[in-house]
């Protein structure tokens, strides 16, 4: 009876985890970029010592939002090297960066607010940058390949910025361009940025 009552407490303690990181992930897409724990309690009918009781601070929440991000859409952050030719792969990468960000954006958004507090949030950019200029240069490796080493390196940081978070969050936000839009215009740079000299 024991193991029964201690089975039950622990998927009651999962549910309310999970039910944490649904209500940041909501009050995210809601615009409210930077939500105090008494917002999460308050949606989730609990309290803040409670919501505490199962997160330490919030750097566990931000471990916590990235592992569900990744269970969920753990495909889009594999990132894999796309085939075909440029112009397929050039499609491709735009494509994988459009649902990817558009997918990740709310949490993306948050993450920026807390990013200079947060060695994990800091952690977690710089490896999925890094895996994200990975893919750009597995992708266009016969095109990089083909250019000088110094060619091939300004190739590649121009190929990296033209499909990254900021250029889209630029697209998207500020210049209120829809996806369709915005993908089209990261294909026309990234179509430029691998043109013959």
């Amino acid at each position: 009876m024991a193991e029964s009552h201690e089975d039950g407490r622990v998927a009651r303690g999962q549910r309310t985890r999970e039910a944490v990181i649904d209500a940041l992930l909501a009050l995210y897409a809601e615009g409210n970029l930077t939500p105090t724990i008494e917002d999460v309690a308050d949606r989730i009918g609990r309290t803040a010592r409670s919501v505490y009781h199962h997160f330490r601070d919030k750097e566990a929440i931000a471990v916590a939002i990235a592992d569900r991000q990744l269970r969920l859409h753990g495909e889009l952050f594999t990132a894999r090297p796309i085939d075909g030719t440029r112009t397929e792969r050039i499609a491709g990468i735009a494509a994988h960066r459009a649902e990817l960000f558009e997918t990740v954006a709310p949490a993306r958004r948050s993450a920026l607010v807390r990013m200079h507090l947060s060695p994990e949030l800091q952690r977690q950019q710089t490896s999925l940058a890094a895996h994200l200029r990975g893919q750009l240069a597995q992708t266009f490796v016969a095109e990089l390949e083909a250019r000088a080493a110094d060619d091939a390196e300004l190739t590649l940081d121009l190929l990296d910025l033209h499909a990254s978070w900021e250029t889209w969050e630029r697209l998207r936000s500020w210049q209120r361009l829809s996806v369709d839009r915005s993908r089209a215009i990261v294909e026309m740079l990234l179509t430029a940025a691998l043109s013959d000299h």
